[in-house]
């Protein structure tokens, strides 16, 4: 045998040994693959496999074996999965697209703002450091977003005409909570209310999950504030967010 055929045995003795060894259908990788690459573009990886915990928890998936398969092919965190793992299942082809495309939307543009006044009751004159305010237009809707510092993934939504009475009913923080997160067992949550100047401030987590949701409002006003942070970092970001509201 030749060397050319040689290494082509061998890649393909590897590549048996690798479908083999699959912990679940090779197809069904492709979803989680989607969703890691999905969450990774909208928070940083924390260094760990919480987000194929979340996403074996919402499929019902045996954690245990696909982290321990995962690890064995480089896999130590999510990033590393989309890093190292998925491109060895470049032999899997993705569904055929439909030849009827749907209507493609506008393009997203972004404009950073010092200032903003809008005609839903919301005004702030001037944007404090190191918080950044960006209007985010698409399809003819403008929404404004605020986050802490140029590479922070933890940002504040501001909602335009907010049930702001529902804040006061803990089944609706802990529907958001649940619909945000997709984590819907063994919760127990903890919400805390506290005031600054005229605002009030309600933050919701878990003693299990990192995620954690902070919602600022005024009674008489139509707009809230909704910050998606982190457990671990939420009282520094409260902090920051406190230097906010004094522009406003």
């Amino acid at each position: 045998m030749d060397k050319k055929a040689m290494k082509k045995a061998f890649k393909e003795k590897e590549m048996r040994e690798f479908r083999e060894s699959l912990p679940m259908k090779e197809t069904d990788f492709l979803p989680l693959f989607d969703f890691l690459d999905n969450e990774l573009t909208q928070t940083e990886c924390a260094g760990n496999l919480s987000l194929l915990e979340k996403y074996c928890a919402k499929e019902k998936l045996d954690f245990i074996s696909l982290k321990e398969w995962f690890r064995k092919y480089g896999g130590y965190c999510d990033c590393e999965i989309l890093g190292n793992v998925e491109e060895q299942f470049y032999y899997l082809e993705k569904p055929e697209i439909s030849k009827i495309q749907p209507k493609k939307s506008q393009a997203e543009q972004r404009i950073k703002l010092n200032e903003l006044t809008t005609d839903f009751g919301f005004s702030i004159k001037k944007v404090p450091s190191p918080w950044i305010l960006t209007a985010i237009s698409r399809d003819n809707v403008t929404n404004y977003q605020f986050q802490i510092g140029k590479k922070s993934y933890f940002s504040a939504t501001l909602e335009r005409d907010f049930v702001i009475e529902k804040l006061a009913e803990d089944k609706f923080l802990h529907d958001y909570w649940t619909n945000r997160t997709e984590l819907d067992y063994e919760l127990e949550f903890v919400i805390d209310r506290q005031h600054f100047n005229d605002f009030e401030i309600i933050q919701i987590r878990t003693r299990r999950w990192a995620p954690s949701f902070v919602f600022v409002y005024k009674q008489g006003l139509k707009w809230c504030l909704i910050m998606k942070t982190e457990t671990a970092r939420v009282k520094n970001d409260i902090k920051e967010l406190e230097r906010l509201l004094k522009e406003i």
